[in-house]
């Protein structure tokens, strides 16, 4: 007899959603970032570990012979450690309040040190970090600190154009002051020449003595006060020259910084997210700052003491932003 087999129609399986395995594989990747990040900064803990126990001069060849290691192979994993070591149970914890850093590789984590701690988690964030190749991630990093640092650069040149303003504005003060002493000795002069008639009036000498006297008084004080009137509108001039050149030397400053804080716009514009909306409230920051200082002028004239506090008040403010 035959055996005759009926082959029976099997149920095809339907394909799965194609949305489903995507979020299946970012799933499984982001738990093998988690853990490659995670044992990084265990080899790092230990790493720590055996060069504190290890003698001077033995660390190098104990990373080649015992765990293959480069030196700075071994840095790497040491930083990792040290910078989120300490952190590792709430970074790998079941409530993780660094999701974005956790899901991340270790070579892209290692990138984010070069930031300030307090900015790594949110940076990541904004920038996409986990869908950034390294490379990305790493001329993004370069870019923000490049526009901070032009920033800051900014910033100190504005503060030297201020104080050389200042500068220049108390010399031409100064310039001032003088120009009243003169006025002030040319009144004595006018004084003296008062007394000068009293005296004739009560005096019993002959009037050519007198004359002669008045002559020799008037002389005298008139080149005394020639003379001094002389060295102080020399020195007025000199504070007044002075006053000028550091004035346009501090137009010249205003010019150049105005240039590079347009140039440095320019690059704002296509730098990351933060950096862009940090260069809207610092434009924001800057018309209020100019307003502020017009009112506090206003209030001197009236209210000096309250101008004080309220410029106090000011500078501890701006002093706040730099902590």
């Amino acid at each position: 007899m035959e055996n005759n087999i009926i082959a029976v129609p099997q149920p095809e399986v339907p394909a799965r959603d194609i949305g489903i395995i995507t979020a299946e594989i970012k799933e499984v990747k982001r738990q093998a970032n988690n853990m490659a990040l995670m044992y990084a900064i265990e080899i790092g803990r230990r790493l720590v570990e055996a060069k504190s126990v290890l003698q001077h001069g033995e660390w190098g060849e104990w990373l080649k012979n015992e765990v293959d290691f480069s030196q700075s192979s071994a840095n790497n994993f040491m930083k990792l450690y040290e910078e989120y070591g300490q952190a590792q149970i709430s970074v790998f914890g079941a409530v993780a309040n660094s999701q974005t850093i956790g899901n991340l590789a270790y070579s892209k984590a290692l990138q984010l040190l070069a930031l300030p701690e307090n900015e790594r988690e949110k940076f990541a964030e904004e920038v996409g970090a986990e869908d950034m190749t390294v490379k990305e991630l790493k001329a993004a990093i370069d870019e923000r600190n490049a526009a901070v640092k032009r920033a800051e650069e900014a910033e100190k040149k504005a503060e030297e154009i201020a104080r050389k303003q200042q500068e220049a504005e108390a010399a031409v003060k100064e310039a001032a002051g003088f120009a009243k002493e003169s006025e002030e000795l040319k009144a004595r002069v006018s004084e003296l020449e008062n007394e000068l008639a009293a005296a004739n009036e009560g005096s019993k000498l002959s009037t050519e003595e007198l004359d002669s006297i008045k002559a020799d008084a008037l002389k005298e004080a008139k080149e005394k006060a020639a003379e001094e009137v002389k060295k102080k509108l020399e020195k007025a001039k000199a504070s007044a020259e002075k006053a000028v050149k550091k004035q346009k030397e501090a137009e010249q400053k205003a010019l150049e910084l105005q240039e590079r804080l347009e140039a440095t716009q320019k690059q704002l514009k296509t730098a990351t997210p933060e950096i862009a909306a940090f260069k809207t409230l610092f434009d924001e920051l800057q018309k209020t700052a100019q307003s502020l200082k017009l009112k506090l002028e206003k209030i001197k004239a009236d209210s000096p003491d309250v101008a004080d506090k309220l410029s106090a008040a000011l500078k501890a403010f701006g002093q706040s932003l730099q902590s």
